[in-house]
């Protein structure tokens, strides 16, 4: 028995650090951080039965009382603990999974999370102490952490490379179990390795991360995968859909396949429904003069014209539409719009600033007609729009006050060049969707730190997201060298079905700049990569000089991968500096600065531990070095290194200069008898050597010298 717990001694300390910092993780997401102490008492038990007692039969009564007893810590049901106790909690988690199983708890409760985890754990614990298979074992942990990473919007990359630290320690252990010269060394580099970690900025670490697999993990989101994940268990991603609350944008999201509406018609467009102007430095909300500018229309026809365009419309269209969740506004397309409803008492409200179309109540007509007409110009005449803006679209310049230099001079630098307005405003567009800078993906999008701004942080740092993304970062650019610019949004095209019938759903949910064009009104850009509509290619005609034909502005969508304007809340805490360097990226904060300054200190003078330690192991044991330098490096002979042997050995048992010295090696090795004959064979061979001509030290002569070596170098004086 104490032979067996020395040996394990080391895999118990590591294992059950690993398990308390795992375990927190899912503590915190189910909120249950203050049953910390209860839990690491448990794995602490659970590490020590595996390491300690060695006989499976022994271990399951012990393994069955600890997770019982932990159990109730956990979950006590307002019982004592008793068998009393096990049969109500066997009934509940019984009651839960049902639940569960039939979908009417959208998440995995934590009494099942927390008993799936124990049981888990008790077979890693054994995987790890008792049969030593590490790798398997951590590389199951870590991908655990993978899930909350990406899931839950928590931060554990150095969580991450601490248990790959471990792991890689656990396993040099096991291979090297007679060769313990070692230990210090490979324990002092690995922690230099988790210090240096923490320095790395975090995001640095998380793009290393996430983007190499960022292809497969879009297409596992448009499968639903993500998605059954995320209803499954505790995370709080965000869902793709129409959102009213923009107050605070960011962070990844997943799809929601649920049909918003149906339409059949001729041609494909976006569908319209809200705009908004002011822009926090989080996300967008409406003005005060918004709310207030609203317009009561109803009758079987209802005529919705926009009075400020005054070019041309295409073509009379018919488009049928039915709603398939009752919510409170319509989408509609750009264009001309005259409405037929069913119901004569329908009654509509709309805002003649944002052009936002309500119902008076959701539970009216759920399908209607629409003649429309769609906007049709030429690029040549928008190209002739001047730079002058009116009075009315002051408004649309509004910028916070904390927004960063560099997010100005970026603006100002694309359109430096540009003397139109259209050009203006298709170097911005471009420079986002064409240039190669950006990538789009709605998993991968990730927060800004506290108190940075969001398109600053999308521009200079993270540089991939989705249309929130792409188009909130053009609208501030735009407004930034004075060009009246909003925030709109609404649907893309959707999905065709079948010929001329087109399905919409939340996940077609979208985000688009309107900039205004006196004499046109507000009229849509695209800068989402992915997504694409006619003015995209304007830049391009009006540099050929070519002549373009009359083009629609409604909207074609590329690819059914959409986005949504629906974003989570949350906000990491590090706070970020910014540069007023156009070109260059701002610095991130490392998670290292960001810690509180007792934790800062207690990591500096861990370092200073262990460098100092690691700078005596190679002190005290700089011979044994040395002669591994010689034998594997310098492949010198025995004949050389044999004497530096020889004159440590005497420090140690003094030798005459007449004693032969096959006399002096037994005398040696009768005081120090662990070098087990090794000694005396090795000076066998050297005089084999200086006697007898023998050229070449073999593998078996050098692994000799080592092992005298590493002896000589653990005698004290």
């Amino acid at each position: 028995m104490p032979k067996r717990i020395y040996n394990k001694a080391i895999p118990i300390i590591l294992t059950f650090f690993t398990f308390s910092i795992a375990f927190y993780q899912l503590l915190k997401i189910y909120h249950m951080e203050n049953q910390l102490n209860v839990n690491i008492v448990v794995i602490a038990l659970l590490c020590l039965i595996a390491g300690i007692i060695p006989r499976w039969f022994l271990k399951i009564p012990f393994y069955f009382l600890v997770l019982y007893s932990g159990l109730f810590f956990n979950f006590p049901q307002n019982l004592s603990f008793s068998l009393k106790w096990g049969a109500v909690f066997w009934e509940r988690l019984v009651h839960l999974n049902g639940l569960f199983i039939a979908g009417r708890i959208g998440y995995l409760p934590e009494e099942i999370a927390v008993s799936l985890v124990f049981f888990v754990m008790i077979l890693l614990i054994e995987l790890i102490i008792e049969y030593e298979r590490v790798i398997i074992s951590y590389l199951i942990i870590i991908s655990y952490m993978l899930f909350l990473t990406i899931y839950n919007d928590i931060e554990l990359q150095v969580e991450i490379v601490l248990f790959a630290s471990l792991g890689l320690l656990q396993r040099f252990l096991i291979v090297h179990k007679k060769n313990k010269q070692n230990y210090l060394a490979i324990t002092a580099v690995l922690s230099v390795f988790l210090l240096v970690t923490l320095m790395i900025p975090s995001e640095f670490i998380e793009m290393r991360m996430l983007e190499p697999s960022a292809t497969l993990r879009n297409y596992l989101n448009t499968k639903g995968f993500y998605q059954f994940i995320e209803e499954t268990g505790a995370g709080n991603l965000s869902r793709s859909g129409f959102s009213e609350n923009d107050r605070v944008l960011g962070g990844p999201l997943l799809d929601d396949n649920q049909i918003v509406l149906e339409a059949q018609q001729s041609s494909p467009h976006y569908w319209r429904v809200d705009s908004k102007s002011l822009y926090t430095g989080s996300g967008w909300e409406n003005s005060g003069t918004e709310d207030a500018a609203l317009a009561t229309y109803n009758g079987p026809q209802i005529e919705l014209a926009n009075n400020d365009y005054q070019g041309s419309f295409a073509e009379n269209e018919e488009i049928t539409l039915s709603r398939e969740t009752p919510d409170t506004y319509l989408p509609l397309p750009y264009g001309d719009k005259q409405i037929k409803v069913g119901d004569a008492a329908t009654e509509l409200y709309v805002n003649q600033e944002t052009q936002r179309v309500n119902f008076q109540n959701a539970s009216q007509s759920d399908s209607f007609q629409i003649d429309w007409q769609d906007f049709d110009y030429t690029m040549e005449e928008l190209a002739d729009v001047s730079l002058t803006m009116p009075d009315s679209t002051l408004d649309y310049l509004q910028l916070p006050e904390q927004l960063p230099e560099r997010v100005t001079e970026l603006a100002e630098d694309l359109t430096a060049e540009e003397d139109t307005l259209l050009g203006q405003v298709t170097a911005i567009q471009d420079y986002l969707k064409n240039a190669g800078n950006f990538r789009y993906s709605k998993i991968d999008a990730g927060f800004p730190t506290e108190n940075q701004d969001y398109v600053d942080h999308f521009l200079f740092d993270s540089q991939v997201g989705y249309c929130d993304n792409f188009s909130s970062a053009m609208v501030v650019m735009l407004r930034s060298v004075g060009i009246p610019a909003r925030w709109a949004k609404g649907f893309s095209s959707g999905e065709e079905v079948s010929e001329g019938r087109y399905v919409v759903r939340n996940s077609d949910a979208h985000s688009w700049p309107e900039v205004y064009f006196e004499g046109y009104g507000w009229l849509p850009f695209e800068p989402t990569p992915s997504f694409s509509q006619p003015l995209e290619q304007i830049d391009t005609a009006i540099n050929d000089d070519t002549q373009t034909s009359s083009t629609s502005s409604s909207i074609t969508e590329e690819t059914t991968e959409t986005s949504s304007t629906q974003t989570s809340s949350s906000t990491t805490t590090t706070e970020s500096t910014t540069t007023t360097e156009t070109k260059e990226t701002a610095p991130t904060t490392s998670r290292f600065l960001s810690l509180p300054p007792l934790v800062r200190n207690i990591l500096y003078g861990l370092l200073a531990v262990i460098l100092l330690g690691f700078v005596y192991m190679l002190w005290s044991n700089y011979f044994y070095w040395y002669m591994l330098v010689l034998i594997k490096v310098n492949k010198a002979s025995i004949l050389k290194i044999y004497p530096k042997l020889l004159h440590k050995a005497e420090k140690f048992v003094l030798r005459t200069p007449e004693q032969p010295l096959n006399d002096y090696a037994q005398v040696f090795e009768t005081k120090y008898p662990q070098f087990d004959k090794s000694f005396i064979k090795l000076t066998a061979n050297y005089e084999k050597r200086l006697y007898g001509g023998i050229e070449k030290t073999d593998e078996r002569q050098q692994d000799l010298i080592v092992e005298v070596a590493k002896q000589l170098t653990k005698i004290k004086k």
